[in-house]
């Protein structure tokens, strides 16, 4: 930080040295969101090589969706018909959707078996999201692998959530990130948002010890 090098300092030298300490701090705190949004994306990255590999030849037992972006039901589906459609658990749709409305706005409708998946009405956030899969989770305790799908900037916070929570249950979770085109300005500010919101839910999931 800049510091005042004389005595009596006049208006125009305190408001340059006060211009330059915001700027620095500014600085390093835009440097910093801008690491941590990186980091996001690599970690999401990671994530689904292993899940790619882990799964190869290997399939899970349920397929979950975290709605709320763009593509994340169609790659659920698309990772279904790779899979040999296994169970797929959609959470946090919106209250007047319906299965069969689901299904007409996506590819293959007949080949999806409407009875291969459902859906949660309950779930309003991530938080919620996670802890509505882990009770559906619990509720069918034959459900072991679980490969959960969301946008490539969601994963690290939803992760996070999974272990920290927990709920008792014995299922091995993988983690599918759908890439995010970067190139247009709204999908660079959801990542900053993401940001934030993974700090906000880190400290509230530290500070009310959630288990």
């Amino acid at each position: 930080m800049f510091r005042s090098k004389y005595i009596f300092e006049t208006k125009r030298t305190k408001f340059f040295r006060y211009f330059k300490n915001t700027l620095f701090v500014l600085t390093t705190f835009l440097l910093i969101y801008l690491l941590l949004g990186i980091s996001f994306i690599r970690f999401s990255d990671d994530q689904r090589k292993f899940t790619e590999k882990a799964l190869f030849n290997n399939p899970p037992d349920l397929i979950v969706v975290f709605t709320g972006g763009k593509g994340r039901i169609q790659t659920a589906f698309e990772k279904s018909f790779e899979f040999k459609q296994p169970h797929i658990f959609i959470t946090g749709v919106y209250s007047k959707l319906t299965v069969e409305q689901i299904l007409k706005q996506y590819q293959h409708i007949d080949t999806i078996d409407p009875n291969s998946f459902e859906i949660d009405y309950e779930a309003h956030n991530t938080i919620e999201n996670v802890i509505s899969t882990l009770r559906y989770i619990k509720q069918n305790s034959n459900l072991k692998k679980v490969m959960v799908i969301s946008s490539d900037y969601h994963i690290m916070r939803i992760k996070h959530i999974i272990n920290t929570i927990k709920l008792n249950t014995n299922a091995i979770f993988f983690f599918y990130g759908i890439p995010t085109d970067f190139k247009k300005i709204w999908n660079i500010k959801m990542l900053y948002i993401e940001v934030y919101k993974f700090l906000k839910t880190w400290i509230f999931l530290t500070l009310w010890g959630v288990e």
